[in-house]
């Protein structure tokens, strides 16, 4: 047997064991996917803006501040959070109020909820790069096989090798395609977020 030969042979072994890895990933993917739309509806649900609200909590704690009310502020600025994010930002930055570094911590903790979003947005970014990928792999590696049972007049092998094929590519697109959205969406959401994060510290400071 020459090399050329055995290179092959070796690349279509190696190919054709990655099937079923491919096919598990993928399932894996689609019960992560159907987890992150039910967390998006559950923060759709639950998610609000009122920019008014958030302006008059602000002006009400600075007056409360001046007068060194800590915790009288720290009331009003965190009810005047309308959704969880904003909520959970708005009660840490709380307990900074009397810090002699609050305009330094302030700017930390801004830093530290910008690290947590993009955490977030990356989880979403792997499900719509990884998904078509592994979609691809699941679509290519059977074909070998078909073309092989199709060469060998082996029907019933060609018809189940292009199943799987045409599977996981719907599988594949299907996650990219939710996970897609679902990332557009709370980008929009989380840019708003910060937005009125960065409202609020400056307001305080």
């Amino acid at each position: 047997m020459d090399v050329p030969t055995s290179l092959m042979e070796t690349m279509f072994i190696i190919s054709g064991a990655l099937l079923y890895p491919a096919i598990l990933a993928l399932l894996a993917l689609v019960v992560w996917t159907l987890m992150a739309f039910g967390q998006f509806i559950s923060e759709y649900a639950g998610r609000s803006r009122n920019l008014e609200q958030l302006r008059n909590g602000c002006k009400q704690s600075v007056s409360l501040l001046e007068q060194r009310s800590y915790d009288d502020a720290a009331g009003v600025l965190t009810a005047s959070g309308s959704n969880p994010l904003l909520g959970s930002f708005l009660g840490d930055l709380t307990k900074l109020f009397g810090s002699d570094r609050f305009s330094v911590e302030s700017e930390k903790l801004l830093q530290d909820y910008e690290i947590r979003i993009s955490a977030e947005l990356e989880r979403l970014k792997i499900l719509t790069r990884t998904a078509p990928m592994l979609g691809l792999m699941g679509t290519l590696i059977p074909l070998g096989p078909a073309l092989m049972g199709l060469s060998a007049g082996n029907i019933e092998a060609l018809a189940s090798n292009l199943v799987i094929a045409f599977s996981t590519t719907v599988l594949g697109l299907f996650i990219g395609g939710i996970a897609y959205a679902i990332l557009l969406t709370k980008r929009r959401w989380y840019l708003q977020d910060l937005s009125d994060m960065e409202y609020v510290a400056r307001m305080i400071a």
